[in-house]
């Protein structure tokens, strides 16, 4: 009985504090995705400035520089292409983030993350109290799954004693 109680507890401990982390966690890579589409839409924006000066769509000044005969030329062209799809994918995560509730964002986050963002997000984040209206909704949230976990972890544990004991054991 008494085992049961410690499972679920440690279960719903472990999982309401994950939860409650989510919303910082989130919060820190929010604002690193926006720094990240901040500094790309202005190398963008150069980019498709100086194709302006000649004229040039940025289509076709990327279709320039993969044609040209210079192989640094074309190095640089597929550069700028990387870097341009590299802007419109942190972009669109930086807006799908910023768009949706509070609530909803650590599950969008984690649903289509920016892996090499997310990555050194976790290795400067530093945990926060769940203060806000969020974070102790998914703390609540987090503990009452981790309950959950920890009653169905236990529940198949006993099961399994259960028909160990009533196994008929042939002879």
């Amino acid at each position: 009985m008494m085992s049961a109680l410690l499972i679920r507890l440690f279960a719903a401990i472990l999982l309401g504090l994950t939860f409650s982390q989510s919303v910082e966690f989130t919060q820190q890579y929010l604002q690193r995705l926006g720094g990240a589409a901040d500094e790309l839409r202005q190398i963008v924006a150069r980019f498709d400035e100086s194709a302006r000066s000649f004229a040039l769509s940025r289509q076709e000044a990327l279709e320039r520089l993969r044609t040209n005969a210079d192989t640094l030329v074309v190095r640089q062209g597929a550069d700028a292409a990387t870097t341009i799809a590299r802007f419109e994918d942190v972009e669109r995560r930086y807006r799908d983030l910023i768009q949706a509730a509070p609530l909803s964002r650590p599950f969008i986050a984690a649903g289509d993350p920016d892996w090499a963002i997310a990555r050194r997000t976790g290795e400067d984040y530093r945990p926060a109290l769940p203060v806000s209206l969020e974070g102790l909704l998914l703390t609540l949230a987090g503990f009452g799954l981790g309950w959950a976990f920890g009653a169905s972890c236990h529940g198949a544990v006993r099961m399994r004693r259960r028909r160990r004991a009533n196994r008929i054991p042939y002879g």
